[in-house]
């Protein structure tokens, strides 16, 4: 547009200018418009030149324009490829940290539970073991009144029997479980006359007495600690006998008696 508008203004002043000459001749006039349409086909050609190269550094300008839209588009499209990958990566982080998070708070569940379990199992045996049996028995009552020397006293009538360790049979009670046992003999005898028991443990003496009085029928009790393993027995015994051995019983005021309990297992 520029280049048209210098060619018409070239024109107006090349016709404006040119002279008024009546004296002239025809050749005179043909050769100077002809002069001058030299001068304008040169102007034009400038012109001409001009606008190609002003077109030519419009169509440069234009190419690197869409040259660097090109690579404005690329690096656009990189970017939202980078982004949808951080997006990609960040939505499998958080599912990979849902998925620990879940994990480990399994695990504490598990732990936990395992821990609570183990707990009560413990605290299940130490209550078995806290817990003591009932274990105890009382007899009375002496199969016989006269004593021998390491006759078993074999005492009939059974009180209680709490766990069946004692045997009115044989006399002899056997550890039901495994603790520490509290043992008593309480004897009896008439007057002048003796009796020499002692608690026997599987044939090892525990504890000895001898009863006797002068005057009147009495009654003495000893007692004894004892550790005992299931299965082994405890029984009275006569440590010596004779014809002044000799035990008595009162239905209402004197019991020859045997008996024992667990204290603790």
């Amino acid at each position: 547009m520029t280049g048209l508008l210098q060619l018409l203004l070239l024109v107006y002043v090349t016709v404006a200018s040119e002279p008024s000459c009546p004296a002239c001749s025809k050749y005179d006039y043909e050769e100077k418009v002809l002069e001058r349409m030299i001068r304008m086909e040169f102007a034009f050609e400038n012109v001409l030149k001009e606008n190609k190269a002003v077109s030519k550094t419009v169509e440069e300008d234009l190419t690197r324009i869409k040259e660097e839209n090109t690579r404005l588009h690329a690096t656009v499209d990189v970017l939202k490829d980078q982004q949808e990958q951080a997006e990609r990566r960040l939505v499998s982080l958080m599912e990979e940290i849902e998925r620990n998070q879940s994990s480990i708070l399994e695990k504490i569940v598990s732990d936990s539970n395992t821990t609570l379990e183990q707990t009560i199992a413990a605290f299940n045996d130490m209550k078995d073991q806290i817990a003591t049996p009932l274990v105890y028995f009382n007899a009375h009552f002496p199969q016989t009144t006269s004593l021998s020397t390491g006759e078993v006293i074999v005492y009939k009538t059974v009180e209680t029997n709490q766990g069946s360790g004692y045997s009115a049979t044989t006399g002899k009670f056997t550890a039901p479980e495994r603790g520490l046992y509290l043992f008593f003999m309480h004897t009896c005898t008439s007057s002048t006359k003796y009796s020499y028991l002692q608690i026997v443990k599987d044939g090892s003496v525990l504890i000895r007495s001898v009863q006797y009085e002068n005057n009147a029928s009495t009654c003495s009790s000893s007692q004894v600690f004892v550790l005992l393993d299931v299965g082994e027995t405890v029984w009275v015994q006569c440590s010596s006998g004779g014809l002044s051995r000799q035990l008595d019983e009162s239905h209402s005021y004197r019991w020859t008696s045997f008996g024992g309990a667990i204290i603790r297992n």
